[in-house]
């Protein structure tokens, strides 16, 4: 009879397959900002260059997220990682140009937030072996 706690034991244990709570989040999150902009777009018709641009970058890597997320598509964590960039990206410019003409209306919060996503999200989109498991296709 083999020994139940032999070497191989702790390996399967440790070991979980499919895509985990944390991953439904990140979606959840990418999702809720894909809508967002598009009802900002709806909403708004007279936006300027850049916010324009945003929202249809926006809308369209949260599109392809969910689509690619769904099919375990390799290039999945590289959207995930795009769209956090992205609003890192334009939450600075944000910062930025209104620090020109207003440096008391600056949402330090927003800024604070999106740069702590980034600090958690791409190292774990980037070493993840649940990440490397789960999108192979």
């Amino acid at each position: 009879m083999k020994s139940i706690l032999n070497e191989n034991a702790y390996e399967d244990e440790g070991r979980k397959t499919g895509y985990g709570l944390w991953l439904y989040l990140l979606l959840l999150i990418v999702g809720y900002n894909g809508l967002k902009a598009a009802m900002t777009l709806i909403q708004n018709a007279s936006l300027d260059l850049v916010n324009l641009v945003y929202a249809l970058l926006l809308i369209v890597i949260a599109i392809a997220t969910t689509i690619s997320f769904f099919a375990r598509k390799r290039w999945t964590p590289m959207l995930f990682i795009s769209f956090f960039l992205l609003n890192l990206l334009y939450i600075v410019y944000i910062s930025i140009a209104l620090y020109s003409n207003y440096p008391d209306r600056i949402d330090y919060f927003s800024l604070v937030r999106v740069a702590v996503m980034c600090i958690v999200v791409i190292p774990y989109m980037l070493r993840s072996e649940r990440i490397k498991e789960v999108f192979v296709k």
